[in-house]
């Protein structure tokens, strides 16, 4: 800015001067010398100007430099923005359970829990390769003790839908056993969904699968922490299968999710692990699974068990085998009346499960209310009658509870 300032007042000089000479009475210079005076000012005024320009393009090329570094940072932060997704997950509950007991007596308690802590990050690393990891701290109710942070998932996966429909992940995962299906607030708040609790199996797993127009089906092997009496130690030998089924019909407000699964060792599930030591022999599970919705209305179901016996003592059952088996039905609405408040109706039950500590039977009715983006309160009500055979000597249980989530 000073260079253009300095440059109008130094073509404002020399023109006064022009103008001046110009004006020179005839007695002080003739007329030849007038023009050789004027044509060596304009030779004086062509140079500065050519020296003020070449000064202008110096003090202009630091800033020209500084550009491109920070378009640099504005294209790594955009980069970092597109590629790199983090997500998290809080969850605050609060609960009330009431015991009565076989023999006589009555237990009751209730606890306030920072229930969940769950932190994602995802990354898209190139066209074909994706990237996750999830920490998870766990503050179950009615539980002393508390997790630290640990990793709860850490998947690499290689994809491409536009050029294959096949699919590989490799890490620690959640293997594809059973749908989970659950509109209840789930473990750690409550000792709920018995098909998680049977079922659910967090191994270090190498997975290949496809998915093709709503058909998918995938295969995984792993290297269990149960093992066969006799067995050999860190071998791979546990597999298993999933396929099902996803529809959906956005015009008449229709989607439908019908699957199967097999375990070749249903003893390595995360609710039977902790309850089991070495095994005479690996017991196979089977699932079934289907989910309905209709307009507001929803209807899911799942079934899941042993397909052969666990042999005597191995599930605290006493002298006598056992082949758990359990199940689940859950019907719902929602109705958005404000913003959307989701309504479900569950009817669940077990069967040789009570060296696990299920119930026979289960009851209950749950209300999810998002109350702001991403924000949802649950409240609701259960009721478990359990086995005279319970290893906790129970007869019934009453459970009220409530939840604040909060997801990002």
């Amino acid at each position: 800015m000073y260079l253009k300032t300095l440059k109008a007042l130094l073509l404002g000089l020399c023109i006064a001067a022009v103008g001046m000479i110009s004006w020179t009475p005839n007695s002080l210079a003739a007329p030849g010398d007038l023009d050789q005076q004027v044509q060596e000012l304009i030779q004086q005024n062509q140079a500065l100007t050519d020296r003020l320009n070449q000064l202008e393009q110096r003090v202009a090329e630091p800033r020209a430099t500084t550009e491109p570094a920070h378009a640099g940072a504005e294209s790594i932060l955009g980069h970092i923005e597109d590629t790199i997704h983090i997500h998290g997950l809080l969850e605050f509950g609060a609960a009330y359970r009431s015991v009565d007991m076989n023999i006589g007596g009555h237990e009751q308690d209730s606890d306030l829990a920072m229930t969940t802590v769950e932190l994602g990050i995802a990354a898209e690393v190139n066209d074909w390769v994706s990237a996750e990891i999830a920490l998870l701290y766990e503050d179950p109710t009615f539980e002393d003790g508390e997790d630290n942070f640990e990793v709860d998932t850490a998947i690499i996966t290689i994809a491409n839908e536009e050029e294959t429909p096949a699919f590989l992940m490799a890490g620690k995962m959640f293997v594809p056993f059973g749908g989970l299906l659950e509109h209840f607030p789930d473990d750690p708040l409550i000792h709920a969904p018995l098909a998680l609790l049977l079922g659910e199996t967090n191994e270090k797993a190498l997975l290949i699968g496809a998915e093709l127009e709503g058909f998918t089906v995938s295969a995984y092997v792993f290297n269990g922490d149960v093992e066969e009496a006799g067995g050999g130690d860190n071998v791979i030998e546990s597999y298993g299968f999933d396929a099902n089924y996803a529809f959906e019909d956005e015009t008449q407000d229709l989607d439908m999710l019908v699957g199967a699964s097999y375990i070749s060792n249903i003893a390595e599930s995360d609710g039977l692990e902790e309850e089991l030591g070495d095994i005479d022999s690996y017991t196979p599970g089977a699932a079934c699974y289907v989910h309905v919705g209709l307009q507001d209305f929803f209807f899911d179901a799942e079934y899941m068990t042993a397909t052969e016996d666990f042999g005597i003592g191995e599930l605290h059952m006493g002298a006598a085998s056992a082949k758990p088996e359990v199940w689940n039905l859950e019907v719902g609405y929602n109705y958005n009346w404000w913003r959307n408040l989701e309504v479900t109706l569950k009817v669940a039950g077990s069967d040789d499960c009570e060296g696990l500590g299920f119930p026979r039977e289960r009851y209950g009715i749950n209300f999810n209310q998002d109350i702001f983006d991403d924000t949802v309160f649950s409240v609701g009500y259960m009721y478990d009658y359990y086995d005279k055979d319970d290893h906790a000597d129970r007869n019934t249980q009453d459970l009220l509870f409530g939840q604040l989530a909060v997801e990002f």
